[in-house]
């Protein structure tokens, strides 16, 4: 295949196509090790991958850039002894003047992002972000102040309330005002509590409970020691204000009965 080329300028070619091979390789080295590794590799080694593809591409520009006189002026021509029904895809893809689908359609989206990488592009973007957060501010609000309240959804009232399944056997409007007349009940029962506990004392006709003895650990400390009154530092295992301390409810009969004198008062019997 005649080129047409000095020395110099098929040294440019030769060096651009190897710049090439080494990003090529570079790219199918990550491809398989994205493939092989589950799950991913290593952070480090992607970013070690990332930058060696950086290097690549930064040289296949330079070169670029520096023959960029040369590579719009190459037009390839086919010789006449070229086996063209052999390389058949190689003389295709030398001879197409057009990008494939696919990498048409990359090449149009390097595009987008080098356009959104400008200032004007960075500016749009900001627009566009603006544009959003005002619009969910504003609807943040519309749903605290309209639809926050409201049982059913946008949605199931344009549906129709009647055909919402809710899992209920009554209507969630009916149960509302069901909590609302409970709360009512509520209030009222509470007023009249006392008249109704005292109501119910007097038409209960169980007997009164029996008066409550003194403690235990009075009762141990009297049959230990012959005295009602427990140090502080004991323990008793009844707590809160109910607690008996010392002589109460201990019924210690009165002076004088039965010829009782008042030293043998502990002699006497006690009713518990």
């Amino acid at each position: 295949m005649a080129l047409g080329l000095d020395d110099d300028e098929l040294k440019s070619v030769e060096q651009i196509l190897s710049r090439l091979a080494q990003l090529s390789s570079s790219i199918q080295s990550l491809k398989m090790d994205m493939m092989k590794s589950n799950p991913l590799p290593h952070p480090d080694s992607l970013h070690a991958s990332a930058q060696i593809l950086q290097r690549n591409l930064q040289t296949v520009l330079d070169c670029l850039a520096e023959n960029s006189e040369l590579f719009t002026r190459i037009a390839v021509h086919p010789s006449t002894n070229y086996p063209g029904r052999a390389h058949e895809n190689v003389l295709t893809q030398l001879l197409r003047k057009k990008l494939e689908p696919d990498v048409e359609e990359l090449v149009a989206q390097g595009r987008e992002t080098a356009r959104l990488a400008t200032p004007a592009g960075i500016a749009g973007l900001q627009a566009i972000w603006d544009e959003l957060r005002a619009w969910t501010q504003s609807r943040i609000a519309e749903y605290v102040r309209d639809e926050a309240g409201d049982e059913y959804t946008k949605e199931e009232r344009e549906m129709g309330t009647d055909k919402v399944r809710t899992g209920l056997r009554r209507d969630i409007d009916d149960d509302a005002d069901d909590e609302e007349e409970e709360e009512e009940d509520e209030d009222e029962d509470d007023g009249d509590g006392a008249n109704d506990g005292a109501a119910a004392t007097n038409a209960s006709n169980e007997p009164p409970l029996p008066p409550r003895g003194p403690e235990i650990e009075t009762l141990l400390w009297f049959m230990a020691r012959a005295d009602f009154d427990v140090p502080r530092n004991i323990e008793y295992e009844r707590k809160g204000a109910v607690l008996k301390r010392g002589l109460e409810g201990v019924n210690i009969p009165p002076e004088g009965t039965d010829g009782g004198q008042p030293g043998n008062s502990a002699a006497q019997p006690m009713e518990l």
